[in-house]
């Protein structure tokens, strides 16, 4: 299922607390990822919250680390 990118949705947005989410995230203004948005940043893992975010629970979302591209 496709997230909406809307701005409802970034508001409700937990990506920037966590563990994973770095300064390179940061300063590309990045998130949002499980609307199909992944990184263009090198990712180290440090550990996921998806699981944690309301849009998770709200749309039926069951992966995680969705800042990385499907293909890593």
């Amino acid at each position: 299922m496709k997230i909406p990118d809307t701005r409802e949705n970034l508001m409700k947005c937990i990506c920037g607390q966590c563990p994973t989410y770095s300064q390179c995230m940061k300063d590309n203004m990045e998130g949002l990822y499980c609307a199909g948005k992944e990184s263009n940043c090198d990712i180290e893992k440090m550990g996921c919250i998806c699981g944690q975010c309301p849009i998770f629970a709200e749309h039926d979302l069951v992966k995680f680390y969705y800042c990385i591209p499907e293909d890593e």
